[in-house]
């Protein structure tokens, strides 16, 4: 089964929908709609975080709301356009975002590593989407427009800050893929043991193969914490890998400042 994509559906429509707060207003007569789309689009995030992306479908979405599923049609063409909403909502760091003034590149591009792998623990379906046609909506762009905070007090052209952006999220991604996408159910044709079951399972032809001699160097690692390495040890390191690596650049990118009295002022 291809997994499900932002971008499939009516482009037109998704960009209607996700940005209605810039679409004229029509005032009808009568009482107030008893949907919106708000509270559509929170329905399906609901039943992606409780079972995951497979099980949202418009049938889903309506029973979660109490309605019938034609109601939904008034509202949002079909799942491909709601998956849009779904995935530009969860995206939106304006609700619990920082104030990047004053901090330094650093301070901001650890926050959006550290933010991102909290973002694919709250939502592990988004690890499932195929984004190669990114939703560019409100709640997107917010997330992109703070993370460019990072390149403020720097002369950093604008494709390499937006390759520096895409590299610490492509690393988290990364982490998150191999930590924390959920597994299917075993009627789905997932496994049928535990993890805890499936590493026991493992673990005598481990220390067979160990003692077979023709794995040397993994036969050298003794330490039994090596293999206790958690998503946040992952993303740490690497992270502060490539923020080591980029240092140079950044520091020789800075903007000159200049001290007028007491207040200094980038030029």
């Amino acid at each position: 089964m291809a997994n499900p994509q932002t971008g499939a559906g009516d482009p037109k429509r998704s960009m209607e929908l996700l940005w209605r707060e810039f679409e004229p207003q029509q005032s009808r007569p009568g009482p107030k709609p008893k949907l919106t789309i708000e509270r559509i689009t929170e329905a399906a995030i609901a039943i992606a975080d409780r079972e995951g992306i497979a099980a949202v479908n418009m049938r889903c979405v309506a029973t979660e709301l109490g309605v019938g599923t034609m109601t939904l049609y008034r509202y949002v063409p079909g799942k491909a356009e709601l998956l849009d909403l779904m995935v530009d909502i969860v995206s939106d760091p304006r609700a619990d975002g920082p104030d990047p003034t004053g901090k330094d590149w650093r301070e901001i591009l650890e926050f959006l590593g550290s933010s991102a792998l909290e973002f694919y623990r709250r939502h592990p379906w988004t690890l499932e989407i195929n984004q190669r046609r990114p939703v560019l909506g409100p709640g997107s762009l917010a997330g992109f427009d703070l993370a460019l905070a990072a390149f403020e007090d720097h002369d950093i052209p604008d494709r390499e800050g937006n390759l520096i952006v895409t590299a610490v999220w492509s690393l988290v991604t990364g982490v998150a893929m191999s930590y924390l996408l959920p597994d299917l159910p075993s009627d789905q044709g997932g496994p049928v043991t535990t993890e805890e079951e499936w590493w026991e399972a493992q673990a005598p032809y481990l220390e067979r193969a160990v003692e077979s001699g023709r794995f040397r160097r993994l036969a050298r690692l003794t330490d039994e914490n090596a293999w206790e390495i958690s998503a946040e040890d992952a993303v740490r390191h690497a992270l502060g890998a490539y923020l080591d690596g980029i240092a140079p650049r950044m520091e020789a990118t800075r903007k000159e400042t200049k001290s007028i009295g007491s207040t200094k002022h980038v030029t």
